[in-house]
């Protein structure tokens, strides 16, 4: 399978390519990239300098790797989710599956939704939110002219080692390596977090070509609190932390309804389920931070 990737530089991307390039099927991967970064060194790995905006420059090169399949994660500038860096995103995404459709034999599209587009957090990312909305609305459109599948992945809060730094999780860990005050809003708010594997997990299983089209939710179907998270951190790694303060922050706010991914589509169409734990999934992050 020859496979197009953008986004490789980045959280989900680099552990994706690596699990790619580890597979026993021998895909062949080009990656797309504003640097001459190369994440791995492998004979079945390609990249290719480019910007999506200009992406009609590189139309040849492209057409000559003939892809089957694209894998699109990139999304500049997170997390600036302003009308103009979210338009400017949505573009260059229209700019490149245009080309693909047009001028390839693409065969599968496999795009980074986001949790957002069902529970957003709130009115500062709304453009972010329309902007990934109308991506999808386009692909919709496309495929009505031109036959191909796509899978739409509305991914969950994502964690793992190669994170942000202010991420919840290194944000903790720094916290207390430091002996700084933690701060925390919300310490009742629970999310549906997913460890990164499981997530490159799921984008291979998405392979398939017997799936069909699909709007999958990425995440475990579970939703945990960050007093749970301080919780497990303290259980696991011996840390003196007072959670009494948390515990009485968390009383005084209101209840909040579960947002949790819906993955029995996934399960039934996929045979995917997480295999990591929220416990699990925060001592192996833990223990592989190098920050």
């Amino acid at each position: 399978m020859n496979i197009l990737l953008t986004g490789h530089s980045g959280f989900i991307g680099k552990k994706l390519l690596s699990l790619l390039s580890k597979d026993k099927k021998k895909h062949k991967i080009l990656c797309l990239s504003r640097s001459n970064k190369r994440i791995i060194k492998n004979k079945n790995v390609f990249y290719l300098k480019c910007d999506l905006k200009n992406i009609q420059k590189f139309k040849n090169k492209i057409r000559r790797f003939d892809p089957n399949t694209l894998i699109h994660l990139a999304w500049e500038d997170i997390p600036n989710f302003n009308y103009f860096n979210s338009r400017k995103n949505e573009v260059n995404s229209k700019k490149l599956i245009q080309l693909l459709l047009d001028d390839t034999n693409l065969e599968n599209l496999i795009v980074s939704g986001s949790c957002f587009e069902i529970y957003p957090p709130n009115n500062s990312y709304r453009y972010f939110i329309n902007a990934k909305k109308n991506i999808l609305k386009f692909i919709k459109f496309k495929k009505k002219s031109r036959d191909f599948r796509y899978q739409w992945l509305r991914v969950f809060y994502v964690y793992g080692p190669g994170q942000r730094k202010q991420s919840l999780i290194p944000y903790i860990k720094q916290s207390l390596i430091n002996n700084l005050e933690l701060r925390f809003k919300t310490p009742s708010k629970a999310h549906d977090f997913i460890y990164i594997d499981d997530v490159c997990r799921f984008i291979v299983s998405c392979l398939k070509k017997d799936i069909g089209s699909n709007i999958f939710d990425v995440g475990t179907g579970k939703t945990t609190s960050v007093i749970r998270i301080l919780r497990n951190i303290k259980n696991l790694f011996k840390y003196d932390l007072n959670l009494s303060e948390f515990l009485k922050i968390s009383k005084n706010k209101k209840f909040t309804p579960k947002q949790n991914a819906n993955i029995l589509s996934a399960k039934k169409k996929l045979n995917w389920k997480p295999k990591f734990s929220i416990k699990s999934g925060i001592k192996k992050t833990l223990e592989n931070l190098d920050y």
